[in-house]
């Protein structure tokens, strides 16, 4: 009966500190980023390289104590509405768009991120104008040439990464296939951080795809029916053993829909994030916000299936903190000998 009582009252009020924490938590992160939007108006060009450096270096420290995302997309929205609002060509929209993406990228990667996917072109969006489809294509080859070319420069912080182009091949030219191929095997051997572009691509398209592999391995007798599982069947999907899930989703520019992507991956825990801010316009600051509250939600529920275990704290938290991560201490003993004298000079 007293058992029952305490989970009865118990239940409640920490739903209730779960919600209170939520909101001062969103609360503060707002307060913060809109005080770091005036603060960059504001000041010298100078002073903002250094302070967007700062911050970068701070809050990486500080997000690689908790748990880091593995796979992490975006849903780059916006490019055409901030070109208009600049009164800029399409194509300088795009190119922003660009810039933006291959950022993030770079600190996705520097943060310890496995896998970062952007949905770059969607199976409808053939249904455009001739004229900005030709300016996508078009830029979309020159910034996956400049990303091959940074994944084999020792010297650049992309260095090592792996570049993967996923989606229907069949609806683009023979050339651009060709070219996609060539930017691929550039980066093959890339094992510390793969980036997919998703291009073109539909989740039902995904889908689709794998439903065909699964069914053409059984025909060919590679697999038998009670092979097909749900791991064994995403793993035929487009994102390879990333298509298991999609730990963070952003899809900025302030629509709150999916357009057909990573709906299989999005499922049970997946964080979505819809932002107000057009693509161009998202920044480090800004995505690393929505990190720390994925990080700070994810660090509790661990802690809640491991029933508030103080030793998990001590297994796994703290030796993440750079100055507790010593697993051995030499007793007392083995220590040599302390000097005589010791002299200070002020």
């Amino acid at each position: 009966m007293i058992p029952s009582a305490k989970r009865l009252i118990r239940g409640p009020l920490i739903r209730s500190a779960n919600y209170t924490v939520e909101s001062s938590i969103t609360l503060f992160l707002y307060v913060f980023n809109q005080l770091h939007i005036v603060f960059m108006r504001i000041v010298p060009q100078s002073v903002r390289v250094w302070w967007q450096k700062f911050l970068q270096d701070i809050f990486i420290a500080i997000l690689k104590v908790g748990p880091i995302p593995e796979h992490v997309s975006f849903i780059m929205d916006g490019n055409r509405r901030y070109a208009k609002s600049n009164n800029l060509p399409l194509k300088k929209g795009h190119e922003a768009g660009g810039f933006t993406l291959l950022t993030l990228v770079y600190i996705c990667k520097k943060m310890g991120v496995k896998c970062v996917s952007a949905y770059a072109f969607s199976i409808e969006n053939f249904n455009r104008s001739e004229e900005e489809v030709q300016t996508l294509m078009a830029l979309f080859n020159a910034k996956l040439e400049e990303f091959a070319n940074r994944a084999q420069d020792y010297k650049d912080p992309l260095y090592g990464s792996k570049l993967r182009i996923v989606g229907d091949k069949r609806l683009l030219t023979p050339e651009t296939r060709a070219k996609l191929k060539e930017v691929e095997r550039l980066t093959k051997d890339g094992k510390d951080f793969t980036f997919y572009v998703c291009f073109p691509y539909t989740s039902r398209n995904d889908i689709q795809h794998a439903i065909y592999r699964n069914s053409k391995d059984y025909i060919e007798n590679r697999i038998k029916l009670d092979d097909i599982n749900l791991e064994k069947f995403s793993e035929k999907m487009y994102l390879d053993e990333f298509s298991q899930k999609c730990d963070i989703l952003i899809r900025t520019s302030g629509h709150r829909r999916l357009s057909d992507y990573m709906l299989w991956q999005s499922h049970q825990s997946s964080t979505i994030e819809f932002v107000p801010t057009l693509w161009p316009d998202f920044t480090f600051t800004q995505m690393c916000l929505i990190f720390f509250r994925w990080s700070f939600f994810t660090t509790i529920q661990m802690y809640n299936e491991h029933e508030g275990s103080q030793q998990y704290i001590w297994k796994n938290f703290l030796p993440s903190i750079p100055f507790m991560n010593k697993t051995h201490y030499e007793p007392l003993e083995s220590l040599a000998d302390p000097p005589v004298a010791v002299s200070v000079l002020g």
